[in-house]
C-alpha cells in the first residue's frame, strides 16, 4: 500500500521512529534490564459538539427580487444570479449535525538505563464516533506519533535522537533527527538540532497525504531543517537568548523558511524591562518586535506597559504569503490590583492598534485602520473552598467588532476536585460579513479524584443564538459536552521502593 493512501503507513512510520528512539537509548547508551523504571500517563477524552453547517441552496430567479450579481432572497440569504440562468444560488443553515470526537493520549517515560539516560514517548488516538463525524477535523487521521526519543543528559551535555519538539521564541517545531545542548559552563548553554522537519501542528512530513490533503499546493520534496539556539544568564538580573531556524528543501534547490530572533530580560527589584525580535531572513521582514515594562509594584497595584510590532508570518512554500498580510503596531497597558487582604484581585487592560497599509484600494467601502480593546476581571475569594469570578472585553478593530463577558462560580473539593457553574455571553459584528444577534450560554463543570493517580473531569454547556435577524446565516444554538479521564501508571522519578499505580 502507497503511504499516501491511508493510515497504515502512517501507523508503520510512527512505529519505526518509536523504535528507532528505543534503539538509540538502548543500544547507543547501554541498557541495564534490571534497574528499569516506567511511568504511563494517559488521558482519555470524548467532547460532544453540535454544529449547522451550511448547504448549498437554489431559488428560482423570478421568486428574488432585485437586479445584479449578488441579490437578497425574502429570507434575507445573499444568492448569486447569473444571466441566463433560471436559478439563483447561495448559502443557507443545514439541520443540526452531531458527533462526539474521542482522543486517547499516552504519554511513557523509562530510565534506570544508565546514568542521565531516559526513553519517552507520546502518541495520540484519535476517532469521532456517530454519523457526523466526518466534518470534524482529521477525524480520519486514526494515529500520531507526538514524540519518541532517547536522551542521555549530563552535567555539561545533553543528547536526543527521535522525533522531538523544538520550542523556542520562533515559535514550535516537531522534527526526526538529532539535538544536541551544551553547557560549557554556568549561565550558558548552546543547542543545535538537525534533522527531517514536520508540518507544524500536523505531525506529518511536508510530502504527506495530509498536507495535500488541504493544500493543492503541497511541496514535492521533504524538509531538512537546522537551528540553533544560545541562551546566557550572566547573572540573576539579565538573560539573554539568540535564535536561528533555517528549513530548506531536501534536494536543496530552495528554501522553506529561513528565521533569525533575539530575546532578554533584564530585572530591578520587584521590576522587569523584556525585549524580543524576530525576523524573516529569506523575505528581509521584521515579523515581530515587542518591548514590554513591569515597574516595581505601587503599593497593591502592578502594572505593565507593552509596545509591540506585528506583522503575520508565512513559509515560502504556501502561497498565503504572496497576499501580502497586513500587520499592526499596538500599545497595551496591563494593570492588577489585589484589594482587601487578598480576597479580591482585579484586573484591568486597554491597547490601541494601528493597522499597516495594505497598499490597495476597495470599491466595498473605507474600513477602519486603527483599533482598541478594553477589558477588566475580578476574583472574589470569600473562604478557601469559593471563587467567584466575572470578567468584559470589548474590541474594535479592523475587520470585527467583538464583545463578551463572563461569570462563574467555583467551589472546591479539596484534594477530591470541584464544581463550578458558568455563564457567558457574547457578541460579534462583522464589517466583511454581517452577521447580527448575540450569544448566551450557561453550563456546570466538575471533577473528581477516582484514587491518588487517577481522575475524571467532564462539563456541559448549552449554547442560544437570539436576535439573528431576518438574514439566513451562522446560527451558534448548540449543545457542547466533554468528559476526560486522567491516569498514572508506574514510578515518581525520583522515587525509590515500591511502584505506585493507578487503582
Amino acid at each position: 500500500m502507497s503511504c499516501r493512501s491511508g493510515i497504515p503507513c502512517r501507523l508503520r512510520g510512527a512505529v519505526s521512529v518509536a523504535l528507532l528512539a528505543g534503539m538509540a537509548g538502548a543500544l547507543l547508551f547501554g541498557v541495564d534490564a534490571g534497574a528499569q523504571e516506567v511511568r504511563v500517563q494517559g488521558t482519555t477524552s470524548l467532547r460532544y459538539v453540535e454544529a449547522r453547517p451550511f448547504v448549498r441552496d437554489s431559488l428560482l430567479m423570478d421568486e428574488v427580487g432585485g437586479t445584479g450579481f449578488l441579490r437578497q432572497a425574502a429570507d434575507g440569504g445573499v444568492v448569486r444570479c447569473v444571466v441566463g440562468d433560471r436559478f439563483c444560488r447561495g448559502m443557507r443553515p443545514g439541520t443540526v449535525v452531531a458527533t462526539v470526537p474521542a482522543t486517547q493520549d499516552l504519554e511513557m517515560s523509562a530510565w534506570g538505563f544508565g546514568e542521565g539516560i531516559r526513553v519517552h514517548a507520546q502518541a495520540r488516538g484519535r476517532s469521532a464516533l456517530g454519523g457526523s463525524g466526518d466534518f470534524w477535523p482529521r477525524a480520519d487521521d486514526r494515529f500520531d506519533l507526538l514524540s519518541a526519543y532517547g536522551e542521555l543528559n549530563r552535567e555539561r551535555y545533553r543528547i536526543r535522537a527521535g522525533r522531538q519538539w523544538a520550542t523556542s521564541g520562533l515559535g514550535f517545531y516537531n522534527f526526526d533527527g538529532l539535538a544536541a545542548l551544551g553547557r560549557p559552563w554556568t549561565g550558558l548553554s548552546v543547542e543545535a538540532r538537525l534533522g527531517r522537519s514536520l508540518v507544524r501542528g500536523l505531525n506529518e512530513p511536508r510530502t504527506g497525504g495530509a498536507l495535500a490533503a488541504i493544500d493543492d499546493l503541497a511541496p514535492e520534496e521533504p524538509g531538512i531543517m537546522l537551528s540553533a539556539e544560545a541562551r546566557f544568564q550572566p547573572s540573576p538580573r539579565l538573560s539573554l537568548a539568540a535564535l536561528y531556524h533555517r528549513d530548506i528543501r531536501r534536494d536543496r534547490a530552495g528554501l522553506y523558511s529561513e528565521l533569525a530572533g533575539g530575546q532578554g530580560v533584564f530585572r530591578w527589584g520587584s521590576g522587569s524591562l523584556e525585549g524580543s525580535l524576530e525576523a524573516d531572513l529569506a523575505t528581509g521582514q521584521l515579523n515581530e518586535g515587542l518591548l514590554r515594562v513591569r515597574p516595581p509594584p505601587l503599593g497593591p497595584i502592578a502594572a505593565a506597559v507593552t509596545a509591540r510590532r506585528y506583522r503575520p508570518y508565512f513559509e515560502l512554500w504556501t502561497i498565503w504569503g504572496a497576499f501580502s498580510p497586513v500587520g499592526f503596531d499596538e500599545a497595551r497597558v496591563d494593570l492588577s490590583r489585589v484589594v482587601s487582604s487578598r480576597e479580591v484581585l482585579v484586573r484591568a487592560r486597554a491597547s490601541y492598534r494601528r493597522y499597516h497599509d495594505p497598499g490597495t484600494a476597495t470599491s466595498v467601502g473605507r474600513f477602519r485602520h486603527e483599533g482598541w480593546g478594553v477589558g477588566a476581571d475580578a476574583g472574589w475569594f470569600p473562604a478557601g473552598s469559593w471563587r467567584i469570578d466575572g470578567g468584559y472585553r470589548l474590541e474594535v478593530s479592523y475587520g470585527s467588532t467583538r464583545s463578551e463577558g463572563h461569570a462563574s462560580v467555583r467551589r472546591g473539593l479539596g484534594d477530591r476536585g470541584h464544581l463550578a457553574l458558568h455563564g457567558l455571553a457574547f457578541q460579534r459584528m462583522y464589517e466583511f460579513r454581517l452577521e447580527e444577534g448575540i450569544v448566551i450560554g450557561a453550563g456546570a463543570e466538575g471533577s473528581i479524584s477516582l484514587s491518588e493517580r487517577s481522575r475524571i473531569a467532564g462539563g456541559l454547556t448549552s449554547y442560544r443564538h437570539l436576535d439573528r435577524g431576518v438574514q439566513a446565516g451562522m446560527d451558534w444554538t448548540q449543545l457542547r459536552g466533554n468528559v476526560r479521564v486522567e491516569w498514572t501508571v508506574g514510578a515518581e522519578p525520583g522515587r525509590t521502593g515500591t511502584q505506585e499505580v493507578a487503582r
